[in-house]
């Protein structure tokens, strides 16, 4: 079972990047239960928190070492994947890469999305919502990794975006 402590960095699957601010012992189902207190970085002013025996469950992780910060920029750069042309399907498409917890997909995502945008100029409204949602779960990540705040790594993501489009 994965264990944190306060302090550590983690990612929530659909929530994005945190850090562990406590642990807190908390009345459950008339049994106490010991939980994370996790401070989101996209979204400050929202804390989480998670059961410890939910951890494995939720898919909740640490961050990503830096080495690999390169992989997620390659797979900025590299050619969408096909999605489909009908948008139930494709938001359900990118909705499941965004929630499986895995940055690398999370890229994938955001990079297909960003592609969508500005070739064909438009996303839907829920395709939109899942593109800010995508760009706040990678960014936060990459900030949480690189020590920068959350503005410096979407900038990051964005320039990464625009080389491949030039």
């Amino acid at each position: 079972m994965k264990t944190f402590k306060a302090g550590d960095t983690i990612v929530h699957p659909v929530r994005g990047a945190g850090t562990v601010v406590r642990l807190m012992e908390r009345p459950r189902d008339g049994n106490n239960e010991v939980y994370y207190k996790v401070e989101l970085l996209a979204q400050p002013e929202i804390s989480l928190m998670v059961p410890t025996s939910a951890v494995e469950t939720l898919g909740l992780r640490h961050t990503i070492p830096q080495s690999q910060i390169k992989k997620v920029w390659r797979i900025l750069h590299t050619d969408p994947t096909k999605l489909p042309d009908e948008h139930k399907k494709r938001y359900k498409v990118l909705e499941g890469k965004l929630h499986t917890g895995n940055i690398f997909q999370v890229a994938e995502a955001v990079r297909d999305m960003d592609w969508r945008q500005q070739r064909r100029g438009n996303l839907t409204t829920k395709e939109r919502r899942l593109y800010n949602e995508g760009m706040n779960i990678l960014a936060g990540e990459i900030a949480a990794v690189q020590g920068v705040d959350l503005i410096a790594a979407q900038n990051q993501i964005m320039e990464k975006l625009s080389e491949i489009q030039g």
